[in-house]
């Protein structure tokens, strides 16, 4: 008999809480804390407008699991703060990840790494989640060099590190806007072709007090991508802790680029030497100097390069 009485208030339950229509909006499940004064909120209605949509509703009384209704909003809901350059998006009903990355261009890898903890199997409807921007891939690139954008990065710092211009960037790239470059975003860097070349010069003491018979070689290699191999040799140095240092660099400065080569030493020889691959715009020929640190204890000029 009480088991037929609770199958009774079940059916009672049923029929007194149907799944609302809601024409132009979109259904929400009632979670734990919401009031129709929170959710006007959340999503730019009003709480008049809320309470129209939803007749027979007590909002004094919501349940947990409740299905309401939220009309169209009139303004666009506050984009939340955990979604930073991507697009906020409320989960409606037949929603997946699988979908929504075919709607928006991107992929299900990318959507669970801008919602992290989110369970893909279990997506409520009203829930908000992130949709990141989609980062284009490569463009093409003749004559130029691919560039992967770091943080801080900005056209005007790129066009000066690789001697170009910011037009010359902008009409590479068709299309990218200046003022959001994505980290991660790959763009084409047009640049003066890179002849291949070999060539070498020497460097000379820089203090003479201290190093007086100090000497030293830069060997350069570059292909027609701009791949240059440095290497930097330098004999009769003091030992580097006499200088206040454990070892020595080579630091090669142009434009507004820095490139660091530790140098280690080879036993017994008293030679110090390192080397490394770099890409480099033309520029670098024209107006590199190279000083091996501490010190410097040696200097040079990459045009002298022959």
């Amino acid at each position: 008999m009480a088991d037929e009485e609770k199958e009774n208030e079940k059916v009672e339950t049923a029929q007194v809480t149907p799944t609302p229509s809601c024409p132009g909006g979109f259904l929400y499940e009632i979670r734990s804390g919401d009031t129709f004064y929170a959710l006007a909120r959340r999503f730019g209605v009003s709480l008049e407008a809320i309470l129209a949509a939803n007749p027979g509703v007590d909002p004094r009384n919501l349940q947990v699991g409740q299905l309401v209704c939220i009309p169209g909003a009139v303004t666009p809901p506050t984009p939340p703060t955990f979604c930073p350059g991507g697009t906020p998006y409320v989960i409606r009903a037949g929603d997946t990840l699988y979908l929504l990355a075919q709607r928006f261009g991107t992929t299900v890898d990318a959507l669970l790494r801008a919602n992290p903890g989110i369970d893909p199997r279990n997506l409520q409807i009203g829930q908000v989640i992130c949709i990141p921007v989609t980062v284009p891939g490569p463009p093409p690139c003749p004559g130029g060099i691919l560039y992967v954008i770091a943080p801080g990065d900005t056209l005007f710092l790129l066009a000066s590190r690789f001697g170009t211009t910011v037009q010359a960037i902008l009409a590479a790239n068709p299309g990218i806007d200046p003022n959001r470059l994505q980290v991660g975003q790959t763009i084409c860097i047009p640049v003066s072709p890179v002849q291949p070349r070999a060539c070498s010069f020497t460097l000379l003491p820089q203090l003479p007090g201290v190093a007086p018979n100090a000497g030293g070689a830069v060997w350069l290699r570059t292909d027609a991508t701009g791949a240059t191999q440095i290497l930097v040799s330098a004999t009769n140095l003091p030992s580097p802790t006499a200088l206040g240092a454990n070892w020595y660099t080579a630091l090669f400065t142009w434009d507004t680029q820095r490139v660091y080569i530790p140098m280690q030493a080879t036993p017994g020889t008293g030679v110090w030497a390192g080397g490394a691959v770099v890409t480099v715009p033309s520029t670098f020929f024209s107006s590199a100097t190279v000083n091996v640190f501490p010190g410097p204890v040696l200097g040079g000029l990459v045009a002298s390069c022959r």
